[in-house]
């Protein structure tokens, strides 16, 4: 039997991309960035558009990583968004993007629960998204109402 087929994404360099977090405390987190060079082996060095570097503080973080670890830019929805209690979204704070799920609305604020952290924080909609998956080449939504 055949594994099922996976398609290959190539970066162009300039192409804007999510880098997914990695280091402990960081998993699932994406961070924005940009390709500056494809290294081969399935490899990148990209620019991050809000991380530092730690050596050079006013320059931006420049890293490799893998192709694994990288996604497009998802495609946004410009227009304001109504969320629902249980629906998964990513929150933008601490430089990145975040998964959560939506505990309630006061008024244009939600309150997002992180299972990750066990913390619940209260966000305008501004920083919120549609919580959306990049599976194997692909943008999948989930279900909304996900327990």
């Amino acid at each position: 039997m055949r594994p099922p087929f996976r398609s290959r994404v190539r970066f162009q360099i300039g192409q804007k991309v999510e880098v997914c977090g990695k280091e402990e405390g960081f998993f699932g987190s994406y961070y924005e960035a940009t390709i500056v060079s494809c290294l081969g082996n399935s490899c990148y060095l990209v620019q991050y558009k809000n991380l530092l570097s730690a050596s050079e503080p006013n320059k931006p973080l420049v890293e490799m990583v893998k192709l694994k670890d990288l996604r497009p830019i998802p495609l946004e929805d410009l227009g304001s968004h109504e969320f629902i209690v249980n629906q998964n979204v990513d929150v933008f704070a601490n430089d990145g993007w975040w998964v959560g799920k939506i505990t309630s609305k006061r008024g244009s604020r939600y309150s997002v629960y992180f299972s990750s952290t066990n913390e619940e924080i209260v966000y305008p909609s501004s920083q919120i998204r549609v919580h959306i998956d990049w599976i194997d080449g692909s943008w999948v939504y989930q279900d909304t109402n996900q327990q």
